[in-house]
C-alpha cells in the first residue's frame, strides 16, 4: 500500500504529507518567557529612563513613572502585606469554591480593599489627599456657581476657557467636574466622597471584566456567526482562574488615589454590556452599553480607545454586528447630545484638549522613549508579571490555532483569550496615538482589568509576584497619586 502511495505522490496525484507540527512548549516554559519579556521591558525602561530622561526636566524623575524614587517602607504596609499573604494562601481556593455572585462581590471588594490598604500605608490622608490638589476636579467644581458662573455657563464656556482650568481638567471632558459638583449639591461634597466613588468604580471594573469573560461562555467560533455564551463552563472556569489576579493588581497603587479608577468602571460596564449584547444578540443590552459608553466619553477622552474592546467583541462574536453597533451608537448619542445641548460638544473638546496638550508637556517629552518602552513599561508595572505571562501564553495559543499563512483563526478560540488580546490591541492604538506621553500609569487603568483576565490567578507563585511588585512600588515610589 505504501508503494502505491509513493508512486501516486511521484505522479503528482496525491499531495505530500504535511510536516509534523512542532510540539507545544510546556505551559510553565511559556509563562516564563512571558515573564522574561516583562522583565526586559521594565529593565530597559528603568535604565534608559534613569540615564536619559529622569534628569531632563520633563516631570518623570522615576521614568517611566511620574514621581521620584524614595525608599520608604514602614509598618503602614503591614495590612497590605497581610492581604497579599491571604490572597496567595487562599485566593485560588475561594475563587474555585465560592458561589458566582458572591465571587464577584468578594473579588471587587477585595480589589478596593487592596487599593485602600496600599494608599493608606503612608497614612489615611493619602487616600484622599491626591484628590484635593489644585490640579484636580474637586477644587474646580467649587468654582461653579461663583467664578465660573452656573453649570450652563461652565459647560458652554468649557472649550473657550480650557486654558484657565487645572491641568487634569484640561485633559478631560467636563464630566468629572460635573460629578464633583453634583456630589456637593446632594450633600456629599469633599474629597472623601469623591474617593469613595472612584474606588467603587475600580471594584466595579474588576467585577465587570469577570462578568464579560463568563458571558462569552466556552468561546466563540470565528466567522461562523454566534458565540456559545450563556455562561458556558469554560468561560466561568476562566473567570474563576483569573479572579485572584484581578484582586491584587499592582495597578491598585494608582487606583486608590485617582479618579481614573472611576473611568475604568464606566468603560468596564460599557464593554461588559457590549459582550452580553453580542452573545445574546440583544439590542436592549447594546443600548445600555451605549448609554454607559457615552458617560464614559464625557469623563475621559481615552474611553474612545478603551471601548474598542467591546466593539471588537461585537464584530467577532455577534450574528448581526452592524445592527448591534448601531444600537450602541444610539445609546451613546443620548448623553453626548444632552451635553451638546447644555453647551459642551465632545469633538470640539477633544480638539481643544489636543491643542493644549501639544502646546504643553507633550512637546518636550521624548516620544521615542515613551512610545517604545516607557508607556509599555508603565503598563507592565501596573499589570504585573503574571499578566505578562498570561498574555504571552494567549498569543502563543492563538498562533497555534492560526490557519495556513496565519490569516484565519479556527473554531473554538477561548473566551479567556479574546478579551485580553482585544485589550492589548486597544493599548497599542492608544500608545501609537501619541496622545499620552508619560504619566500613563493612571491612564492605563481602564485597560488593566481586561488584560488581567489572562493572568494565572490560580497559581500561588504568580500571585506572590503580583503582590511583590505592588508592595515594592508602594515602598519606593513617591508620586502625587
Amino acid at each position: 500500500m505504501s508503494t502505491v502511495a509513493s508512486v501516486a505522490r511521484a505522479a503528482g496525484t496525491v499531495p505530500p504529507p504535511s510536516p509534523p507540527s512542532p510540539a507545544p512548549a510546556p505551559a510553565r516554559l511559556v509563562d516564563r518567557r512571558g515573564a522574561l519579556v516583562w522583565l526586559v521591558v521594565v529593565t530597559v525602561a528603568l535604565v534608559w529612563g534613569t540615564f536619559a530622561v529622569a534628569g531632563s526636566g520633563v516631570g518623570l524623575r522615576a521614568a517611566p513613572l511620574y514621581g521620584r524614587w524614595s525608599w520608604a517602607p514602614g509598618p503602614g504596609l503591614v495590612p497590605a502585606a497581610s492581604m497579599a499573604a491571604a490572597t496567595v494562601a487562599w485566593g485560588p481556593r475561594v475563587a474555585d469554591r465560592c458561589r458566582w455572585g458572591l465571587l464577584l462581590v468578594v473579588t471587587g471588594g477585595w480589589a478596593v480593599g487592596w487599593a485602600v490598604a496600599l494608599a493608606a500605608s503612608d497614612g489615611w490622608s493619602r487616600v484622599t489627599g491626591p484628590l484635593t490638589t489644585d490640579h484636580e476636579y474637586e477644587p474646580a467644581a467649587a468654582g461653579i456657581g461663583s467664578g465660573l458662573g452656573d453649570l450652563g455657563d461652565f459647560l458652554g464656556g468649557y472649550v473657550d476657557h480650557l486654558g484657565s482650568f487645572p491641568i487634569h481638567v484640561q485633559g478631560h471632558p467636563p464630566g468629572p467636574v460635573v460629578l464633583a459638583w453634583s456630589l456637593d449639591r446632594v450633600g456629599l461634597g469633599g474629597a472623601g466622597w469623591m474617593a469613595a466613588v472612584a474606588l467603587t468604580g475600580w471594584g466595579v471594573a474588576v467585577a465587570a471584566a469577570l462578568v464579560a469573560l463568563r458571558a462569552l461562555g466556552d468561546g466563540w467560533p470565528a466567522r461562523s456567526g454566534r458565540a456559545t455564551g450563556g455562561g458556558g463552563q469554560a468561560g466561568e472556569a476562566a473567570a474563576r482562574r483569573a479572579a485572584p489576579a484581578l484582586a491584587i493588581l499592582p495597578a491598585a497603587v494608582w487606583a486608590g488615589t485617582s479618579v481614573d479608577a472611576l473611568f475604568a468602571g464606566l468603560v468596564a460596564v460599557a464593554v461588559a454590556a457590549m459582550v452580553v449584547a453580542a452573545v445574546h444578540g440583544s439590542a436592549r443590552w447594546a443600548v445600555v452599553a451605549g448609554g454607559v459608553a457615552g458617560l464614559g466619553l464625557l469623563s475621559t477622552y481615552g474611553a474612545a480607545v478603551g471601548l474598542l474592546i467591546g466593539v471588537v467583541t461585537i464584530a467577532l462574536v455577534a450574528s448581526a454586528p452592524a445592527r448591534l453597533l448601531a444600537w450602541v451608537a444610539v445609546g451613546g448619542a443620548v448623553p453626548l447630545v444632552l451635553a451638546a445641548a447644555a453647551g459642551f460638544r465632545w469633538p470640539e473638546g477633544l480638539a481643544a484638549t489636543g491643542d493644549a496638550y501639544w502646546e504643553g508637556v507633550a512637546s518636550v517629552r521624548p516620544a521615542g522613549y515613551l512610545t517604545l518602552v516607557g508607556n509599555p513599561a508603565a503598563l507592565a508595572l501596573a499589570t504585573g508579571p503574571a499578566v505578562a505571562a498570561g498574555l504571552w501564553a494567549a498569543v502563543v495559543r492563538v498562533r497555534g490555532m492560526a490557519g495556513r499563512w496565519g490569516l484565519a483563526v479556527r473554531r473554538g478560540v477561548p473566551a479567556g483569550v479574546l478579551l485580553p488580546l482585544a485589550a492589548l490591541a486597544a493599548v497599542v492604538v492608544a500608545d501609537l496615538s501619541q496622545m499620552s506621553r508619560g504619566e500613563v500609569e493612571r491612564i492605563w487603568l481602564p485597560f488593566v482589568p481586561w488584560l488581567a483576565l489572562a493572568g494565572p490567578g490560580n497559581r500561588r507563585g504568580w500571585l506572590a509576584a503580583q503582590a511583590a511588585v505592588a508592595l515594592t512600588l508602594e515602598s519606593t515610589l513617591a508620586s502625587a497619586w
